[in-house]
């Protein structure tokens, strides 16, 4: 007996008590996460720090030969060993391998606990209960949001055909009023080319005008002042100045009876010539010397004249042209319609009964010098046989100003549109509904506004800090970033970093500061509801629990 309790003792003391059949684990990948069963499939098996080697029979032999713990997954051998808690029903966990059989349930399905010490029910379809229905409300949302999502995208596509096509009846009306206004202004440099022509015949109008009634005026003072100089002889003879095609000729060889030979070829030439005694002339000659110093100071002097002015004295030119074709046969008759004329300038032929003596040849008479004045200007509307049409100068220019305006416009919006279509938004375009909106979220007193593809802002009152500008998607277009926003008094630039999720709608819940200056923010859209991440959330529902003794 004393040796049979001998051989007890030494064999309790060379077998360990976690060696014994009851205490191993049945299933040589307890502890060990699905995804990670291949790993421990082969022979030999490499400790994950790269550190050693181990065979199969290693695996979870409750002895450490990993630092790491690779070896020993489902034992507490190791300190830094995981075990996995599958928790079928329920939502799967880790815990540290010191925790395995220390006689608490930590696995709501009991796996921590093997070596039937303690006896752990599985409560994991129970403890997963509120966990499955979260679980079903989500499946429930994802398919409604997938369903926004395929309605968003189709938005999406047709918003993309109405800026492309846009894009091109802009860029095709761009040309068209390019052309347009290109015609406009040489209209424009047309009429102001016509209106300074116009204005110039207007200043020449005004100051003709001027001469012609100072001309009159002088005359008419001139014819005053010989009156008295008049003679009974020329009375008693009855000369008289009327039109040698309205006197009898007999009437003329009476009048004329008793003169000289000299004296009355003097008085002939007078007649027809229009030329004056040499006092005549002298007087004449000065008042034309005052009147055309006059005239070259007022030819300055009406600039600013209005175009209808102008156009008149074309229509009296006209006129006076016409007049003369009329009366072109005789050459009375044109001293007669520039008489008649819009200068209003009077010859009084009575006035040169009084002249006694000859003008000089060096000198012309006043009537000469009409004479020649109304020949050029029949002449000069010779060079313009049509008149010029009197446009209406405002209306184009108005036109013009409106086609501009509207150009101006069509640049701006190919500008934007052709800055839209650079940036990335999506692999389905899932994000172009995004451009040129902001999402607000109110908390406290900040109000914070981020605008995809631009920048995030924070309010408060009426101060505002930029939280950064737009920089690209992270994270598989699961998270906007901005950068380089308003520095940080003594610290780094602000930014933002916006976490995208699956929602019924595009909204920011929430933004916090969990480091200085580095802002997270969150926001639900329909555009992270994935047909892939529905699929898997269907397959992780329809998983069956597994019992205590299945694992």
């Amino acid at each position: 007996l004393s040796f049979i309790s001998l051989s007890l003792t030494i064999s309790s003391l060379i077998i360990p008590s976690h060696a014994s059949s009851s205490s191993l684990p049945s299933n040589s990948f307890l502890g060990i996460a699905p995804q990670d069963e291949d790993y421990f499939k082969g022979e030999i098996i490499k400790c994950k720090n790269g550190s050693k080697t181990f065979t199969k029979t290693q695996l979870n032999d409750d002895f450490c030969d990993c630092s790491d713990g690779t070896d020993e997954p489902g034992t507490s051998a190791c300190p830094q060993g995981k075990f996995y808690c599958r928790n079928a029903g329920h939502s799967s966990s880790l815990l540290f391998s010191s925790r395995v059989n220390d006689g608490i349930c930590d696995c709501c399905d009991g796996s921590d606990e093997y070596d039937g010490k303690v006896k752990c029910p599985n409560t994991c379809w129970e403890a997963g209960k509120v966990a499955r229905d979260k679980l079903k409300k989500k499946i429930e949302m994802y398919h409604k949001g997938v369903a926004l999502r395929r309605e968003e995208n189709k938005q999406a596509k047709q918003a993309i055909a109405r800026d492309r096509e846009e894009l091109l009846a802009l860029e095709n009306e761009k040309d068209v009023l390019e052309n347009l206004v290109k015609q406009l202004e040489g209209q424009i440099q047309k009429l102001e080319q016509e209106e300074h022509l116009e204005k110039e015949e207007k200043m020449k109008e005004a100051s003709n005008e001027k001469v012609e009634k100072e001309k009159s005026e002088t005359e008419e003072k001139v014819d005053s002042q010989k009156e008295p100089l008049k003679t009974s002889d020329e009375e008693k003879m009855g000369l008289s100045w009327k039109s040698p095609s309205n006197q009898n000729e007999k009437d003329e060889f009476q009048s004329t009876e008793g003169l000289s030979r000299e004296e009355l070829g003097r008085l002939v030439a007078s007649r027809w010539t229009g030329k004056k005694t040499e006092d005549q002339v002298e007087e004449i000659d000065t008042a034309k010397r005052d009147y055309v110093g006059n005239r070259e100071k007022e030819e300055s002097a009406h600039d600013e004249h209005s175009i209808n002015n102008a156009l008149q004295f074309n229509e009296n030119t006209q006129k006076h042209h016409e007049k003369g074709r009329n009366d072109a046969g005789d050459e009375e008759s044109v001293a007669d319609d520039v008489g008649s004329s819009s200068t209003h300038y009077n010859i009084r032929l009575e006035d040169h009964e009084n002249s006694s003596d000859i003008a000089t040849p060096s000198h012309q008479s006043w009537l000469v010098k009409i004479q020649e004045t109304a020949q050029n200007i029949l002449q000069s509307v010779n060079f313009y046989p049509t008149p010029v049409p009197n446009l209406d100068a405002n209306q184009v220019r108005n036109e013009y100003n409106n086609y501009t305006t509207r150009l101006h416009d069509i640049e701006s919006r190919i500008s934007s549109l052709t800055e839209k279509v650079k940036y990335d938004f999506g692999i389905d375009n899932e994000f172009y509904l995004f451009y040129d909106r902001c999402f607000e979220s109110k908390q406290d007193k900040y109000v914070y506004k981020v605008c995809p593809f631009k920048h995030a802002i924070q309010e408060e009152g009426r101060s505002e800090t930029r939280l950064g500008n737009w920089e690209k998607f992270g994270s598989s277009y699961r998270m906007m970033l901005f950068s380089n926003g308003d520095g940080c008094w003594n610290g780094p630039d602000r930014s933002l970093e916006v976490k995208l999720r699956c929602g019924l709608k595009t909204e920011l819940t929430s933004v916090d500061e969990p480091s200085r200056c580095e802002y997270v923010a969150l926001m639900y859209t329909p555009a992270l509801c994935l047909e892939e991440k529905l699929k898997k959330l269907e397959s992780m529902n329809r998983e069956q629990p597994w019992s205590h003794d299945e694992l």
